[in-house]
């Protein structure tokens, strides 16, 4: 009996945590809220219909929308990673997104919601189609440490997110997105992996500009972590000590010099910001 409840308690325990962990909402503000069967929400349907199509068939895998210009508008913008190939795989995750986020942040007039393989954001204020700034912003923070040259390992990791990010704004042009790979100087690690993209229809320098400002929270957010990412509607950046990543690597950094390359571990598993294996 004490066996059966301990199984029972484990599976609560994963449930939750699967929950909890993926993929992740950022709500609007309380009060700013549509009611059922509303022209808002008829509005959010039509975008729901047509948005994971468009978004999927486009070059870039982006794209946004505007519905209901004249009486209660919807603004959305949806974006699939730029290492998704399957034209299937990136309308399906947007199908989904706007299904999960209409649940997890029911009635809100203003929501984005995050995957691994896209990013939806819709909003009553179109205001952000014609801005650079993120929005919407969440961070995923895995909170083991580095315990051999932490230093190091911060080190080259801002490198790596720095040429990354580089690369993303000004060497890719369609998809404003680049991943990326450093072998590191000995330790734990053999190496470190990185991507970075940026919404399609920012100028090089707006890209650039917005992955600045996120990256500026890496000593706040991911000093000595093996792993963190923060995701926002305009741009987004991840890295950690295994490869997360489809499709062939754009940005690659050597060792710093004297080090040692460490036998490669076998993969670990994140945990993020909300305290949750991913």
């Amino acid at each position: 009996m004490a066996g059966h409840f301990i199984l029972v308690a484990l599976v609560l325990l994963l449930l939750a945590a699967r929950a909890a962990a993926y993929p992740w909402q950022v709500c609007g503000k309380a009060g700013n809220n549509f009611t059922a069967n509303s022209t808002y929400q008829a509005n959010l349907g039509l975008l729901a219909a047509a948005l994971p199509t468009n978004t999927s068939s486009s070059p870039g895998l982006f794209a946004t929308a505007v519905v209901g210009a004249d009486d209660d508008p919807v603004s959305a913008l949806a974006l699939c990673r730029g290492d998704v190939t399957n034209a299937t795989l990136c309308s399906g995750c947007l199908a989904t997104a706007f299904q999960d986020v209409q649940n997890m942040c029911a009635y809100d007039r203003d929501a984005a919601i995050y995957y691994d393989p896209c990013v939806l954001y819709y909003s009553s204020d179109a205001g952000f189609l014609s801005s650079a700034d993120s929005l919407a912003m969440t961070n995923r923070i895995n909170f083991r440490n580095v315990t051999t040259d932490p230093g190091g390992f911060n080190r080259q990791v801002a490198a790596l997110v720095g040429a990354t990010a580089d690369y993303a704004a000004y060497n890719s042009t369609r998809r404003r997105y680049a991943s990326g790979v450093a072998d590191l100087d000995g330790g734990e690690f053999p190496r470190v992996y990185s991507w970075a993209q940026c919404t399609p229809d920012l100028t090089p320098a707006q890209c650039r500009g917005c992955l600045a400002g996120i990256i500026a929270q890496m000593p706040r957010l991911f000093t000595d972590r093996v792993g963190g990412r923060v995701l926002g509607v305009r741009c987004s950046y991840r890295y950690e000590v295994y490869s997360f990543l489809d499709g062939p690597v754009t940005v690659r950094l050597a060792a710093p010099a004297g080090g040692s390359k460490a036998p490669a571990p076998a993969p670990e598993s994140t945990v993020d910001g909300g305290g949750v294996a991913v």
